[in-house]
């Protein structure tokens, strides 16, 4: 059995998301994966059973790090308007910084047999924990955490996906996150 190296993976990854996001799923196949990533297509069976397989994986390996991303920016001690600002400046900057990913991620989530594989709720729970903190003492109003989703993230990926026709970055967020905390909190 050959070695794994996480470099050689990584590429690998690199590769895939380069091609999915350059030529959709149909266009992508192993052999234009690996000629891309500088491997065989056997080296790829090494780390993925298929195709179908690695973009499942890298699907939820790249959803669960724009949440760890957040996460990283959250604290317990953050009232609740610092805590709507970090949420929407963070999946914002995020977007912005790992473009590729991101770009990924949405088209990824549209797909209907890739995006029942991976449970937002299961990657922002944690960030939901604290919200049910903030509603618990009554600072929050207690909608259902799928309309919060909806309220706190949907609006940012609307804006970092147009961000190019919209423009005005800091004006749009600057207003969304005042329309969040409007909306959210008593």
């Amino acid at each position: 059995m050959r070695c794994k190296d996480p470099e050689k993976q990584q590429r690998i990854k690199t590769a895939m998301v380069h091609l999915f996001l350059r030529e959709g799923i149909d266009g992508t196949s192993i052999s234009k994966i690996a000629k891309e990533a500088g491997v065989s297509p056997a080296t790829i069976y090494v780390y993925y059973n298929s195709k179908e397989e690695m973009l499942s994986e890298v699907f939820r390996e790249y959803s669960r790090q724009s949440y760890q991303y957040l996460l990283r920016r959250m604290h317990p001690e953050m009232d609740c308007e610092e805590l709507i600002e970090t949420i929407v400046r963070g999946c914002y900057a995020f977007s912005t910084e790992h473009e590729e990913i991101f770009s990924f991620v949405e088209q990824c989530s549209r797909c209907p047999t890739l995006s029942s594989q991976v449970s937002e709720e299961e990657c922002y729970c944690e960030i939901f924990d604290l919200i049910h903190a903030y509603q618990a003492r009554g600072l929050m109003r207690a909608y259902s955490d799928r309309n919060i989703g909806a309220l706190l993230f949907a609006p940012v990926r609307f804006l970092a996906t147009n961000r190019r026709s919209l423009g005005a970055d800091e004006t749009n967020l600057n207003e969304l996150v005042q329309i969040l905390q409007n909306l959210l909190l008593r």
